[in-house]
C-alpha cells in the first residue's frame, strides 16, 4: 500500500507539471537563473512498529536542479543517510528455562548506513518567477541505494536465581562475533526506494537561497538490528522484582537473531542552501 501510494504521488505530481510546461524558448527569457545546485542536511529519525534498534540518524544531501518552467524543475542528487545503533532500543533480558538461567544480551556495531543515487522530481506549488519571494513545492525522488550494516560484536551475561527469585547471581559470560554469528558480518547490499517531500524555499530565484524540507522516505529491504521483531510472540517470564524476561528458544535461538531484513521507513528534516545560476 506505501508503495503504490507514493508512486501514485508522483504520477499525479508529473502530470500536473507537464500540463504547465511553457517550453524552452520562455524559459530562457523568464529566468536569469534557471539552474541551481544544493546542499542540505538535518537529523532522520526511523517510522514503524519494531523498525529497529536505532534512534536519531543523520541525513545529508548534494544535488542538481534544472528549471523546466515555473512549476517544474528535474535534476540528480547523492544522499547519506545514517543510524547508529542504540542499546537502549535493545530487548535485552532473555530465560533459558531448561537450565533455569537468565541471559543479558549487549552488542556493539550494527550501524545502518544507505548512499543513494537519486532522480528529483520537484513540483512548485507557487510558480517561481525571478523577483518570487518565497515557494511552497514537493519533491519525490526514486533513487538506488547501497545499503551497509557495520560488522557487530555480542556479549550475554548468564544470571542464577539468587535463592530470592531474583535472578542476580553472576554464572559467567559468553562473547559472540562474526566468527560465530553470520549476521554479525559487515553487510553491503544495494538495493532502492522512493522518498518524497514538502518544502519551502526563500528567494527560490535569487542567486543564493534557502530551503527547508520535511521527507519521508522508504527502502526495499535491507539488513538490520531489529529484536523487537523476535519478541513479539515469544512467551515471557517475571522475576520476584517485575523484571521480563523473553523465552531464549522462541527469540535469541532463532537462526537470524538479532537480524532481520525488511524495508526502512525514515523521516528526516532538512535545511539547506541553494546556488542558483
Amino acid at each position: 500500500m506505501k508503495k503504490t501510494i507514493l508512486f501514485v504521488t508522483i504520477f499525479l505530481m508529473a502530470t500536473y507539471a507537464f500540463g504547465q510546461d511553457e517550453g524552452n524558448v520562455v524559459i530562457k527569457e523568464r529566468f536569469e537563473r534557471d539552474k541551481s545546485i544544493y546542499l542540505s542536511l538535518g537529523p532522520a529519525f526511523t517510522l514503524g512498529k519494531n523498525l529497529g534498534d536505532y534512534s536519531t540518524g543523520f541525513n545529508v544531501e548534494l544535488g542538481y536542479l534544472k528549471r523546466v518552467n515555473r512549476v517544474f524543475s528535474i535534476g540528480p542528487s547523492l544522499s547519506y543517510l545514517s543510524f547508529a545503533y542504540d542499546a537502549s532500543k535493545t530487548q535485552k533480558n532473555y530465560y533459558d528455562q531448561p537450565d533455569d538461567v537468565a541471559i543479558e544480551l549487549s552488542f556493539s556495531g550494527g550501524n545502518v548506513s544507505l548512499l543513494s543515487l537519486g532522480a528529483n522530481i520537484k513540483l512548485n506549488f507557487v510558480p517561481v518567477s525571478d523577483n518570487t519571494k518565497f515557494s511552497v513545492y514537493g519533491v519525490a525522488t526514486p533513487f538506488v541505494a547501497m545499503a551497509t550494516k557495520s560488522e557487530m560484536t555480542g556479549n550475554a551475561i548468564l544470571y542464577q536465581d539468587g535463592g530470592n527469585g531474583i535472578y542476580t547471581k553472576k554464572a559467567g559470560s559468553v562473547d559472540f562475533s562474526k566468527d560465530n554469528v553470520p549476521g554479525f558480518k559487515k553487510d553491503t547490499n544495494v538495493t532502492g526506494g522512493i522518498a518524497i517531500g514538502l518544502g519551502f524555499e526563500v528567494h527560490p530565484a535569487q542567486k543564493i537561497s534557502f530551503f527547508g524540507q520535511l521527507g519521508f522516505s522508504y527502502t526495499l529491504p535491507v539488513n538490520y538490528i531489529a529484536t523487537s521483531s523476535f519478541v513479539t510472540n515469544s512467551l515471557q517470564y517475571e522475576d520476584a522484582n517485575g523484571k521480563i524476561y523473553y523465552d531464549e528458544a522462541t527469540s535469541l535461538d532463532q537462526e537470524t537473531f538479532p537480524i532481520v531484513k525488511k524495508g526502512f521507513s525514515a523521516a528526516n528534516l532538512k535545511i539547506g542552501i541553494a546556488y542558483n545560476f
